[in-house]
């Protein structure tokens, strides 16, 4: 990331989610490569009004509208009938923001589907995707054959729209503040949450962890008597402290099983006694996993 930068402005991404997930991710790294800040809300649910104005809000406060489109036109607004994603791009040209728009080549599209199935194409209304795209194609767009494109896209746009006065942005109150840095380890786990994301919506048949499904570990862990007491420091342990965790009230034995999975490693190993240990990259990703499933139980259970 360039330091000249001293105006970081807010791109919403706004795009179908389970058919883009690896473009959707390359626009982010790309925002964030570019010294910028992405705001997205795939965490809503459709079919809430409610979250559609929270949405509206966001848009609201973004300096500017990016519009990912694939192959599928996404979920339907009951109102209007038309797809939440449509309705964004609607509202953020009412509002005279800032838009842009990456949109998949039809060569692309075929492709995609050879590849991945009917899973990345509209079969529910391929007649109002087809209209929403020919709106989106009066205004300027570029065309994307893989997320590669999307990157460069987002880039160069963000570069020539860095320069207009109107737009605000954010500003940082000091120059020394680590945004580099800060802006890395955003990137590293936005990529992570997309990951996860896409294994659950997978239904993790495709999750893998050191050569294991997630049920898998969590069933070992669960009948070595270590699942619970792995939950249980998950704050120390996810905290990324410089400084490793120390873990003595813990049983050797335990520690020993934990470490023998690849989820922690010993930093501090004298004869038997292991006094500190690090997560590793496989551990924090189960633990990411885990309170990921029971997040999507809970809100599961409270929509009902």
């Amino acid at each position: 990331m360039v330091d000249f930068i001293r105006k970081r402005l807010q791109v919403f991404v706004s795009s179908t989610y389970k058919d883009l997930i690896q473009q959707r991710q390359a626009a982010v790294e790309a925002i964030l490569t570019a010294g910028h800040i992405p705001a997205g809300m795939e965490l809503f649910t459709s079919g809430d009004e409610s979250q559609m104005e929270v949405i509206k809000q966001w848009i609201d406060e973004s300096d500017i509208f990016l519009l990912i489109l694939g192959g599928r036109y996404g979920s339907l607004e009951p109102r209007t009938g038309k797809s939440y994603i449509q309705l964004e791009y609607e509202y953020a040209v009412a509002k005279g923001k800032p838009l842009f728009a990456c949109v998949v080549t039809e060569d692309a599209q075929e492709k995609r589907v050879r590849e991945f199935g009917t899973y990345v194409m509209e079969t529910d209304n391929p007649h109002k995707l087809k209209d929403f795209r020919t709106l989106v194609l009066t205004r300027t767009v570029r065309h994307w054959d893989d997320f590669k494109d999307i990157k460069i896209t987002v880039g160069e746009t963000l570069a020539q729209l860095s320069r207009r006065e109107d737009l605000i942005g954010w500003v940082r109150p000091s120059q020394e503040a680590n945004m580099p840095a800060l802006a890395n380890e955003i990137a590293r786990l936005s990529k992570e949450n997309a990951e996860l994301r896409g294994q659950i919506a997978r239904g993790g048949s495709e999750y893998s962890i050191n050569g294991l499904r997630f049920d898998e570990l969590r069933a070992i862990l669960t009948s070595k008597g270590v699942l619970s007491i792995f939950e249980e420091n998950r704050l120390n342990l996810m905290a990324d402290l410089p400084a490793p965790l120390h873990l003595l009230s813990i049983p050797l034995e335990k520690l020993k099983e934990l470490i023998a999975l690849g989820l922690i490693v010993p930093v501090h190993h004298i004869a038997n006694v292991i006094s500190d240990c690090i997560i590793t990259d496989a551990g924090r990703m189960f633990l990411n996993r885990l309170e990921a499933e029971k997040l999507l139980t809970r809100n599961t259970a409270l929509g009902a």
